[in-house]
């Protein structure tokens, strides 16, 4: 993965002409003070949804291990990213050591729908539909870098932070069994991953990362109605994991 995103960058410098960017200049680089970063990619969204029983008087404990089973899905989802970032960084010799602030869109929006049979009532089906979303996400990481030259490489690790939204509707045509839960929450998390960037000139660098965050978890509780009036309840949950790929322009004020 970072040979790719190494050569990535490679070749992007190449076809940036010299009256965009700096050439680079002779001599090591220092890579010392503040800087900005505009940066494209693609993300994947990855959640892990459970839909689960709560009290039974709906459901006898045979419905309760289908609806578990089959309410157990992965949503994953790739989509493009565009976004910023920004820190100050102090170089020693070799040794890079900072901090970077980012914040990126994720457009994560999917679905998933299943239905089934009632194991014990094999004239009615159950239908549960899950979906997660989020349209952002906002990190704050140290960077540890080595420089050689014109390089820059560095493995970064922080927390994270974004705003999710869950939404569970369940159905069945055996009593019009009926329960809906939707529930948004600032759900924190952290991020660790890796990038390089190479140097154009004093001022201008480019840059490639791969950043992995996990996200905490979104809890929610939803009545059962129905036309036998039994009642009950149902419990539903989501995580977030996110992977980025990113590429990107930096200025760095000296």
């Amino acid at each position: 993965m970072r040979a790719a995103l190494i050569a990535l960058i490679v070749t992007l410098a190449g076809g940036i002409g010299s009256g965009a960017l700096a050439q680079p200049a002779p001599g090591a680089i220092d890579w010392s003070g503040f800087y900005v970063s505009s940066l494209a990619g693609a993300t994947n969204g990855n959640a892990d949804m459970k839909t689960v029983t709560g009290r039974l008087q709906y459901f006898d404990a045979t419905d309760a291990a289908q609806i578990a089973r089959v309410g157990k899905n992965d949503i994953d989802q790739w989509r493009p990213s565009g976004g910023l970032a920004g820190g100050y960084g102090v170089q020693f010799g070799n040794v890079l050591v900072g901090i970077e602030v980012s914040a990126n869109t994720l457009f994560l929006d999917e679905e998933h729908v299943r239905s089934e049979t009632y194991i014990t009532v094999p004239t009615a089906q159950f239908r549960i539909k899950q979906s997660v979303s989020a349209d952002w996400m906002a990190t704050l990481r140290p960077r540890l870098g080595w420089a050689q030259d014109n390089w820059l490489g560095y493995v970064t690790g922080g927390i994270a932070a974004t705003q999710m939204k869950m939404h569970t509707l369940f159905t069945d045509n055996a009593f019009s069994g009926y329960s809906e839960a939707s529930k948004s929450k600032l759900v924190a998390g952290w991020s660790l991953g890796f990038g390089g960037e190479y140097a154009l000139g004093n001022n201008w660098s480019l840059r490639g990362d791969y950043l992995f965050t996990r996200f905490g978890e979104v809890n929610s509780v939803s009545d059962v109605t129905s036309t036998n009036n039994s009642g009950g309840t149902m419990n539903h949950s989501a995580d977030l994991d996110v992977h980025g790929l990113f590429i990107g322009v930096t200025y760095h004020f000296h």
